[in-house]
């Protein structure tokens, strides 16, 4: 008896579903980076102008990136669609949490707002924010780079950070964006490297993460389960 009980509490915990592979492309952001518009800009779209040292004018189209986010929202979704039970895992059995998101980001408006405090990077460019700030600055309005918010009813639905790239590839830029739900909970971290390969993240309950690294030989997007915990 007592072996079977010690064999019990010794067990393995039990492996969650894994949701299916994403083939590539994840998202479609290709034309997020483009020459700088030659005219003037629609209310609706939102252009950073990088000045880096020894690189050509570029503009990073922030409205363009988020809109083709979207489409790696709707990716993510089918993935945990394809694995029943991994939704349900991840969010703690909260319903439509991504079409939250979704609903959230197509209602957003760009805001002259930026966090007091600098939002920490890793890897020189990966947003890693659960919430949003809580005390605000004012964008100066010539930024070259650096984050941008963007807002619905006054509350944080996303937020973009545009860097200079890493040392060979310096002159492509880095984007990162952070999509919170209806309670502003980061739930979506999207990283595009133009110098490099893309990557996603699912943040969940009780500290459970999926993330989406892509696989060269599969030519697809691979998704692990991690722990937030360090």
């Amino acid at each position: 008896m007592w072996i079977a009980l010690s064999v019990m509490l010794h067990a393995a915990p039990a492996v969650p579903p894994q949701p299916a592979e994403i083939s590539a492309p994840l998202g479609h952001v290709g034309n997020a980076v483009a020459p700088p518009p030659t005219g003037g800009m629609l209310d609706s779209d939102r252009v950073v102008l990088p000045k880096w040292e020894g690189c050509e004018a570029q503009g990073v189209y922030l409205m363009r990136f988020l809109g083709g986010s979207t489409r790696a929202l709707e990716q993510l979704q089918q993935s945990l669609d394809r694995a029943p039970g991994a939704e349900k895992t991840l969010f703690g059995g909260k319903k439509n949490v991504l079409g939250e998101v979704m609903k959230n980001l197509s209602n957003s408006k760009f805001e002259a707002k930026r966090s007091c405090e600098p939002a920490k990077l890793i890897d020189g460019f990966k947003l890693e924010l659960a919430a949003p700030p809580k005390k605000w600055c004012d964008l100066k309005g010539d930024e070259q780079d650096g984050e941008f918010w963007f807002f619905v009813k006054g509350k944080p639905a996303a937020v973009v950070v545009v860097s200079k790239g890493a040392e060979a590839n310096a002159c492509k830029p880095r984007v990162s964006t952070v999509l919170f739900d209806a309670k502003q909970v980061g739930r979506v971290y999207f990283h595009a490297d133009w110098g490099g390969e893309l990557s996603a993240t699912l943040s969940g309950e009780k500290c459970q993460v999926i993330d989406y690294g892509f696989d060269k030989e599969k030519q697809g997007f691979v998704p692990t389960w991690k722990s937030c915990k360090r």
